[in-house]
């Protein structure tokens, strides 16, 4: 096993290639920096494209899995289900905002620690996820009542056993991520979720409705935990003074504020419909939004967990990331704006197709949210190129603007015009509040505005015609083909359409995806 304290990186060919800038910026550099720095900058380039191999084999094989369970599971389950479990996930959210304290991160961040403060750290995860569980028991019967639905509080106090869960599994967890053992962690995500999966589907069909979304959930937690701390135990009893600790404490509490306004603004729709409308209005919104964020749930976090610690490790070099995060997030946007696009364009065809004719209403969410989510993307992935460089208050000071933008214009959209006034609250407000994070983004790491706003709007453009091109062809397809050939169309002539498009516009990001592949094979 590993040593966790003082963990080194291993040594590996060349990383970022692909994310790297061009041969002449960085012959010029090679002048001016040091060749323990140049080498460990490679070394690291060779430790991410690794890591997101394994990552992105492990996610495509659970998200394909997860794919066909979820269709299957929604045709089976009724909109008040997932209303039902829409409202009992802003409760656990918002209380899981404090289970890790950002105490994983700054493990992650830091660079050394003590045997001593990893038995305070344990302390505190036991401490404050035990008060956790011990308020959402209290708390159930008032969210029901805000919600006028009494079935929420059984729900509630079935998943509150999540927070003994996550005591168990933040330490181990955070460990691995600072090893940047990534492979053994997409092994266990991807066994846990195939887990998780079956036992979702087993007993959606056994008839218990939102009872099997429930226990499907704890059984992911709990099968991730018990792996996670087989391969990496923390041998240590926990203690409950926390003097040596305090460096980590107030890296992790700023990282915890950021996470809290995050979670407001990422669930004030949820907030807002669960108020405003019938429980199943709001299961209609969150199965559009379940289905239009599947490639964000499983993206973002893939792309955030590879580059904290590897931002993190440049800059321990004295490395800058700025170039690095320029040419991450155009390769990630590259590939997000078709994805979104497509699934936005093609909202019509595969909601029928896929989740039957009682889940028509989802057309119109599904149609409209796609579209802001690459911008999402985006504002995600600059979060561990601030924390890395040391700025964790600058991710909250963005979300704090994009809670101030977009909440009183989903709250405006919901009021007067229902459903389809939310959808489009989102589209106008959200790329608004973006524009602002990534200013200030580019302040810290000094990078040019101009240059970045370029970097999306190339792939931004090629998706658009791609957009058109798959409404002229559902003008003229809708009448006279069956839903699966009309769906396949669209999608060839979609993809057509991008790569043409890409090859004159976005001739880099193919170049440099394409040698990322190359690189990805190699490991």
């Amino acid at each position: 096993m590993n040593n966790p304290i003082g963990a080194t990186v291993a040594v590996r060919r060349n990383i970022f290639s692909g994310l790297a800038v061009s041969p002449q910026s960085r012959q010029s550099a090679s002048r001016c920096v040091p060749i323990e720095i140049r080498q460990f900058v490679l070394n690291i380039t060779g430790k991410v494209v690794h890591s997101l191999k394994w990552l992105s084999i492990s996610k495509l094989l659970a998200q394909g899995i997860r794919w066909i369970v979820t269709f299957i599971v929604i045709r089976i389950l009724l909109p008040e289900d997932y209303g039902l479990m829409a409202m009992s996930d802003v409760v656990i959210s918002f209380f899981a905002l404090f289970a890790t304290a950002g105490l994983a991160s700054a493990l992650v961040q830091v660079k050394s620690f003590t045997e001593m403060q990893i038995r305070e750290l344990f302390g505190l995860l036991l401490s404050i996820n035990l008060v956790l569980a011990v308020a959402v028991f209290l708390i159930a019967p008032q969210a029901a009542a805000f919600y006028h639905e009494e079935r929420l509080i059984s729900v509630l106090h079935a998943l509150l056993l999540g927070f003994l869960i996550t005591a168990i599994e933040t330490l181990p967890s955070a460990l691995l991520n600072r090893e940047m053992r990534f492979k053994a962690l997409s092994l266990i995500d991807l066994g846990a979720a195939i887990t998780s999966a079956m036992v979702t589907l087993t007993l959606a069909l056994s008839g218990i409705g939102v009872w099997s979304l429930v226990i499907g959930y704890l059984s992911e937690m709990t099968l991730r935990a018990v792996l996670k701390f087989s391969l990496q135990p923390v041998k240590v009893w926990p203690k409950f003074s926390f003097t040596e600790s305090l460096p980590l404490l107030q890296f992790g509490g700023t990282m915890t504020l950021g996470s809290m306004v995050w979670f407001a603004f990422v669930n004030t729709d949820m907030v807002i419909g669960g108020r405003l409308w019938a429980t199943e209005t709001l299961g209609i919104y969150a199965v559009a939004m379940q289905i239009s964020q599947i490639p964000l749930s499983k993206l973002t976090p893939m792309l955030k967990q590879v580059a904290f610690p590897a931002y993190s490790n440049l800059l321990h070099k004295g490395d800058e990331i700025g170039p690095y995060f320029i040419k991450a997030s155009g390769l990630a946007m590259f590939i997000t704006f078709p994805v979104f696009f497509g699934m936005a364009s093609t909202a019509n065809t595969y909601v029928p197709l896929l989740l039957g004719e009682k889940w028509l209403a989802v057309i119109l969410p599904a149609t409209l949210i796609p579209l802001t989510l690459p911008f999402r993307v985006a504002q995600e992935l600059i979060d561990p190129a601030m924390q890395a460089r040391g700025y964790p208050r600058g991710v909250v000071i963005n979300w704090v603007f994009a809670l101030l933008v977009t909440g009183p214009s989903l709250y405006i959209g919901a009021k007067f015009w229902g459903l389809e006034g939310l959808c489009w609250a989102w589209v106008i407000s959200f790329p608004i509040a973006f524009l602002f994070s990534a200013s200030k983004a580019c302040q810290v790491l000094d990078v040019s505005m101009g240059e970045y706003l370029a970097t999306l709007a190339r792939p931004l453009a090629c998706a658009s015609l791609m957009y058109a091109a798959i409404g002229v062809e559902c003008y003229f397809t809708v009448d006279f083909l069956p839903l699966a050939a009309q769906l396949t169309i669209q999608i060839i002539s979609g993809v057509i359409v991008y790569l043409v498009a890409s090859r004159f516009l976005c001739s880099n990001e193919m170049r440099h995806l394409l040698e990322l592949a190359r690189n990805v094979r190699s490991q």
